[in-house]
Parts: C-alpha cells; sequence; structure tokens
C-alpha cells in the first residue's frame, strides 16, 4: 500500500511546488515553470494555479480504494465488494491530499495580492475560489470539523504547524459566501484580466463555465444545507433560480467537459496518465472483487433475465459486463452466495468468453475501470443540476413548488446523465461500444413503472428523484454517499446488515492524533476509536 504524507501541519515549501500527491517529480515537472523562462521552476502564479486544478478531484489510489472498500459496498449498496478491506488504513487519503493544495491556494493568493496589478488576476483569484471551495466542501461532507482557517501556513513558522479545528457550519457558510462572490465577480469580457492560457487545465479560461461551475456547487450546497441554513439556502436558490443566473442545463455533448465539471485527462497541460488510480484500485489485491450489485439491477432492469432483455435503463451496459458465460447475473447485495472468482485480472482486457469458469457475476466494465487517459472524474455533473433542480422545484425549496417544472427537470437529469455515458463512450478507446439508444428507447425508459414521475405524489416524487440521482453518481462515490446520508430514500436492501452499518464520516487521520493531539481531541469529542468515529453524523444529516 502505497504511503502518502497526510498531516494538516507538516506542510513544507517542497510540498507548495510538487503538492506531495505521490512524488515530487512525477508527472509534474513541467507544472510550476514560469511562463517566461520556460526551463526556469518556479512558484508562479500560473503554475500554482495549474498545480491545484489538476490535483482538485479525488483521483488518488488510498480515495479509490477507500470507494472500492467501504463506500460502494457498505454505505452506498451500489455494489457487493467480496474482500472485508481494512477500510480505515485508506482513509486519510481525502486529508493528504487537501493541505498541500490548501497550502499552494494561500501561497496563489499571497502571489495574487503582492503583484501591482493584482486588480487584473482578479478572474484568476476567482477561479482558484471556485476550485478551492470545491475541494473544502468535499472536505466537509467527509470529515466534519477540519483545520481550515489556521491550516496551509506551515512556511510562516512553527505557531502554525498544528492548526485548530473549526466548526463545519462556520466553513460552510465562509465557502457559499467565496462561491457567490466568484459566481458574480468573474468578468468575462474585460480586456485587461490576465489569461493564463493553457496553464488553466480544468476549463480552459472558459469564464462562462467557469461561473457555471460556481453556480451548481451552490445548487448543490443550498439543497445540502436547505434544514440546517434554510435563511442561506433559500436567498441562494432564489437568487440562481429565480434570477436565472448560469448553470449547467444546455445538454451541449459537443462541450461535455464544460459543463460536466471535472478532472478531465485530455484536458490538461502537460498530460498526466492516471495509471495508478482507479484501475489499480480495481486489481488491488485487497479490494478486487467488486460486482454489479442486486440491489442496482433492481434499478435498472425489470426482471431477472440473464440475457440482459429486462434491462430498461441504457447506462447498465456502458458500467457493467456481463459474467464469465456471458450472463447478466448480479450479486447479492447481502452478499449470500459464492465468491464468485476474480474480475479484473491484471490485463486491461477481460478474460474470453468461457475461459474463466470461476468468474459467476456481472461486474463493473473493465473498460470503464481501466481507461486512463479519457474516463473523467466528476466533481459535479449536468445530470446532477437536474435533480437539484427537479427536487427544489418539487419540495418547494425557495422558490414556489412547481410539479410540472420538478417533473421536467428529473427527465432531463436522466436523458443528460444518458447522453453523457454514451458521449464518453464516443471519446474513449474502446472497442464493442454499446449502440446509442434512441428516441423512442429514452421514452420507454421514462415511463418504466420504476422511473416513472408522479409530482402529484410527494413521497413517491422525492423517493425517485434521489434513486436516480444516486444512480447518476455511480461514478461519484461520495456524491452518492451524500445523497444517501441526507435523503434516506436510497435504495437499500432489506436482508443486507453491513460491517459498518452507520458510515456518517470518515475518521480523522492517525497522524492528527498523533502530532496534532491537543486540537484532535477537541475536534472527536470523546469519539477515540475510528470505526465510531465513522458513526458521527456531518452537519447538514437529519
Amino acid at each position: 500500500m502505497k504511503r502518502i504524507l497526510n498531516n494538516s501541519y507538516i506542510l513544507t515549501a517542497a510540498c507548495a511546488i510538487c503538492l506531495g500527491i505521490a512524488s515530487c517529480t512525477k508527472g509534474f515537472e513541467d507544472l510550476n515553470k514560469s511562463p517566461d523562462k520556460p526551463d526556469a521552476q518556479s512558484l508562479s502564479i500560473p503554475g500554482l494555479f495549474n498545480g491545484i486544478a489538476k490535483n482538485v478531484a479525488d483521483v488518488g489510489f488510498n480515495e479509490n480504494t477507500l470507494f472500492v472498500a467501504l463506500l460502494y459496498d457498505q454505505a452506498n449498496q451500489q455494489a457487493v465488494q467480496g474482500v472485508d478491506a481494512p477500510v480505515v488504513n485508506y482513509s486519510s487519503g481525502l486529508w493528504s491530499t487537501y493541505y498541500p493544495i490548501l497550502l499552494n491556494y494561500k501561497k496563489l493568493t499571497a502571489l495574487i495580492n503582492a503583484n501591482p496589478g493584482k486588480e487584473n488576476y482578479s478572474n484568476v483569484k476567482y477561479m482558484a475560489d471556485i476550485l478551492m471551495a470545491s475541494k473544502t466542501l468535499r472536505m466537509l461532507d467527509c470529515y466534519g470539523d477540519i483545520p481550515y482557517s489556521a491550516a496551509g501556513q506551515s512556511t510562516s513558522g512553527s505557531d502554525y504547524f498544528r492548526p485548530t479545528y473549526d466548526a463545519q457550519s462556520d466553513v460552510y457558510k465562509s465557502v457559499m459566501a467565496d462561491l457567490k462572490a466568484a459566481a458574480n465577480g468573474i468578468k468575462t469580457n474585460d480586456a485587461t484580466q490576465i489569461s493564463i492560457s493553457n496553464y488553466d487545465s480544468f476549463l480552459g479560461n472558459d469564464y462562462q463555465a467557469w461561473i457555471r461551475f460556481a453556480n451548481a456547487l451552490r445548487l448543490r450546497y443550498a439543497v445540502r444545507l436547505y434544514n440546517k441554513e434554510q435563511a442561506l439556502a433559500t436567498e441562494t436558490i432564489t437568487e440562481i433560480l429565480g434570477g436565472n443566473k448560469p448553470l449547467p442545463g444546455n445538454q451541449d455533448l459537443a462541450a461535455l467537459s464544460k459543463n460536466n465539471f471535472g478532472l478531465w485527462p485530455s484536458n490538461l497541460n502537460p498530460k498526466i496518465v492516471f495509471g495508478d488510480r482507479i484501475w489499480y484500485s480495481f486489481r488491488e489485491g485487497s479490494v478486487t472483487k467488486m460486482r454489479m450489485s442486486s440491489n442496482v439491477w433492481d434499478q435498472m432492469s425489470a426482471n431477472n433475465n440473464t440475457d440482459g432483455s429486462g434491462i430498461f435503463d441504457p447506462r447498465c451496459r456502458i458500467w457493467f459486463m456481463t459474467n464469465n458465460a456471458d450472463k447478466w447475473v448480479p450479486q447479492p447485495q447481502n452478499h449470500s452466495s459464492p465468491d464468485g472468482g476474480q474480475p479484473y485480472p491484471g490485463s486491461k482486457t477481460r478474460p474470453a468468453i468461457g475461459t474463466d469458469a470461476a468468474n459467476l457475476y456481472a461486474a463493473f466494465n473493465i473498460q470503464l475501470v481501466s481507461d486512463e487517459t479519457t474516463y473523467p472524474y466528476i466533481i459535479i455533473s449536468e445530470a446532477d443540476v437536474y435533480f437539484l433542480k427537479a427536487e427544489i422545484y418539487q419540495r418547494g425549496m425557495g422558490v414556489a413548488k412547481d410539479i410540472a417544472a420538478a417533473k421536467a427537470a428529473y427527465e432531463a437529469g436522466i436523458k443528460s446523465s444518458v447522453n453523457f455515458w454514451y458521449a464518453y463512450t464516443g471519446l474513449a478507446p474502446w472497442g464493442n461500444r454499446p449502440v446509442q439508444p434512441s428516441p423512442a428507447d429514452l421514452t420507454a425508459f421514462l415511463n418504466n413503472s420504476k422511473v416513472a414521475y408522479n409530482g402529484a405524489n410527494d413521497a413517491d416524487a422525492l423517493k425517485k428523484i434521489a434513486t436516480q440521482a444516486w444512480l447518476a453518481t455511480m461514478w461519484e462515490p461520495v456524491e452518492a454517499w451524500s445523497i444517501v446520508r441526507r435523503t434516506g430514500l436510497t435504495p437499500k436492501d432489506p436482508t443486507y446488515t453491513p460491517a459498518k452499518p452507520q458510515v456518517y464520516k470518515l475518521p480523522y487521520p492517525d497522524d492528527e492524533r498523533i502530532n496534532n493531539y491537543a486540537n484532535w481531541t477537541k475536534a472527536i469529542n470523546g469519539v477515540t476509536s475510528p470505526d465510531d468515529q465513522l458513526k458521527t453524523k456531518v452537519y447538514w444529516m437529519p
């Protein structure tokens, strides 16, 4: 297992250059070259920005292993994992990558503020604010209280080596204010704004896309915080939807990465092949038996016909693959079945049908899990935004209740998700691509009894919104986990009792206990066991 620096306080100046992700050289040699001195390593504004952009998504080995070992099977029930992995060993991955990024962000803002022409860098600053907000919100969702205001300043002296933890409620509100300022502050037609050109590996200096990204995040967290911070949430929803603020929502497949926000390897500069990321997690010896679950199969197929004739959700044939006998046989979510062999061999192609008799169940599509050049690590998608709007209109959150608008947004979310994944396969180096569903196929999907929307029945409508939002985030496991925790409406197998039945947050890394003990002690509130920390609810949970 890889060892990654995971202290929030011991961050050296070297981390400000390399971000401390896997090594200080791998893949980042050109990241911080000064644009006017291409051969000189420097802490430049463009270089620091690009370093943050390229590491804002959850792409590390530890992160993906945690998702496979804990979230997919036990928390989200979107898959069955046949190996009981020591999940706490991997729970520090998100923590490890966050604090070097926070350090770089603070260095970046200091450089901008010290620049005589800092007003010409306001767009760059707002873009960095949005990236940092995205990463910080994810940390709060996963860990609860975190070191924030006093963190990321270790290069300023030993007084900052052991930062205090901020209350998650305070950080949520602070970050929401940052997002609002950024969304409303970015200048789209101002020639005085300095462009960092191809140093923006995230959205390629498309300022309109940056505004859409900020507003999408604001809408997500307005819904998430609604029951705790109703005034703030209502104000945000009213401003964005009532004011018709820019959001992803045009289903523009030609601009896939500009409306489905995340880390797209094809946009990176310089290019990095993520050969040890998601694929490595699927073939790592301790976590390599993840299968399609009966829980998910029940939401994608009308029956258990092994020939797939009951499949009504077109994404099923992209996300999953058949077993050794070329049959659609899900593994029971409750694990009441034989082990079923090893579906992900060392190579990036599946064994020929009929050659691996031990492989009994449908598994995740090996073409997806082994895609190192095209697979996007999505933070928030266009489909995600549609499902947020569907819930907002169905519940009347900050706007008048409108079941017709809720139905339209719900169906647009489903179509957007399907279109996204089929567009992705057209970009990816796949063989045997599934056939694009026809308009009639999509209509049949929307009219299926498990999917059809009935806004007159609030309980049924909200359950279907949660279910389809949960399915759409199949490859956004932390977001799926947030939907599970917030709504309590996602499908679950009533016969399944997970090894860790309450997964509400991640435990703090052990290095915090050892090296930041006084502040860690206050944060845990007497809950010392990592397994017990899993049972502690984050701020917005009911």
